[in-house]
This record gives C-alpha cells, structure tokens and sequence, in this order.
C-alpha cells in the first residue's frame, strides 16, 4: 500500500510538473515588442511595410465570443501612413487620439458607452467621458485605456456569443477593451475584443498581454525605443 502511495504522489508530481504555464513570454515576428500572451493560443501575423503590422492572438472555442473564439490583438500604426484595410478601403490616423476619436464614431457610434478601468463598489465599472492614462507595468510607458460596450447587429449566419435586443432580434454586444500606446512617430493598439457575456472570462489575459507588453522598436523595422528609467531597472 506505501508502495502504492508513493507511486500515486510520483505521478501527481510528474503531472504538476508537465502542465503547462499561464502564459508564455511573445517576441513578436517582427522583433519590435514583447508581452506576455496565453500559452497555446494560435498566433497569425500581417504587416504592410513599416507602416502597419497585426498579431491576432486566437483562443479556443467559446460560444459565449462572437465568431465563437476568445482573441487578442496588437496592433502597430505609423502617424499619416494610409492603409489598405481587407474590403480594399484605406485608413489613416495622425496619431493615438485620432484614432480614438475615429474608432469611437466610426465602429461604435453615438449609442456606445465607455468604462474605466477597476470597478466600483457595488461591482459595476466607472463609465468615463473619455478615455484614462494608465501606464503600463512592464515598460513605464502611458497608454490610453477604455472599454467600449455598443451593440450592432447579428448577421444572419452568426450564433455565438449573440444577446436578443429590445426588438426581439439577435444583436451583438460588444465589450471591447483597448489599450493605445504612442511610440516614436506612431502608435500601438491592444485590444481584447469580446462580447458583454464573454467579457469577464479573458480579461484577465488582456491585462496580463497589456501589463507585460514591452516596444523593442517603434514599429517593425523602427528606431530602438528608450524606455523610462524605472522600466529599464526593472529586466
């Protein structure tokens, strides 16, 4: 029976031992950042030149997530550079605020509301007129943080992750978190786009990918970034 007993804390130890951790440490493909992203996540990466690159960090199925996965994403725009969006269509932002300002009136619309970080009290968050400075854990760096929660309509083939508006038809509430850094002659963007109902479940992730995210270079291909002094001391 010790014989038996032994083995089974051998074993539960070997398990312990081979599981796999929370998050794994993110050099991006293009060798400008790193952060901290959920180990085993699927990774994709774009750029187009210098001027704008994405990783799409993908989870596992969830229904409670519209197109029923969870996902992250870090974003890089240089200021006054257009793009070529996948409909053909081309974007361009002058800087952090203005692409806040055009993702707020453009993808959200005037029926959006917007919260703060934390929560209060009663366990509801802050809503905010605009969004908060908060600076970032692993570099020092400040970023414009919000949550934004709007509705939009369900698309016919679409299930997951869907809420039934006031009209009794399906509808997409989305609560999605971001995280604008400015870095050199550009920008940065984290964002954690969820549902009202999946929201809580990979929060924690996005403020694990926003607290560890460290610039290498502004941009893909950019000039070395010179983080604050506090930051630096900390590696």
């Amino acid at each position: 029976m010790k014989r038996l007993a032994l083995a089974v804390a051998a074993l539960a130890s070997l398990a312990a031992a081979c599981s796999p951790p929370k998050y794994a440490v993110y050099r991006s493909v293009f060798d400008d950042y790193t952060a901290s992203v959920p180990w085993g996540w699927k990774v994709t990466a774009e750029a187009q030149h210098a001027d704008f690159a994405q990783v799409l960090f993908v989870g596992p199925f969830d229904p409670d997530f519209f197109l029923g996965e969870p996902s992250l994403s870090v974003r890089w725009y240089r200021d006054y550079r257009a793009h070529h969006l996948p409909g053909g269509a081309l974007e361009m932002y002058s800087g952090p605020d203005d692409f806040i300002r055009q993702t707020l009136a453009g993808v959200y619309g005037r029926d959006a509301v917007l919260y703060g970080a934390g929560r209060r009290q009663d366990g509801g968050r802050p809503i905010i007129d605009a969004p908060q400075d908060l600076t970032l854990k692993g570099s020092g760096l400040t970023a414009k943080f919000f949550i934004v929660m709007s509705p939009a309509p369900a698309p016919a083939d679409f299930h997951y992750g869907l809420e039934t508006g006031a009209d009794g038809k399906p509808v997409n509430m989305r609560m999605h978190a971001y995280a604008v850094v400015p870095v050199g002659e550009g920008f940065y963007v984290l964002c954690y786009p969820a549902t009202k109902r999946g929201f809580e479940k990979h929060l924690h992730d996005f403020e694990a990918l926003i607290g560890s995210f460290r610039p290498l270079t502004a941009g893909p291909g950019g000039p070395p970034v010179r983080l604050p002094a506090r930051a630096t001391a900390a590696r």
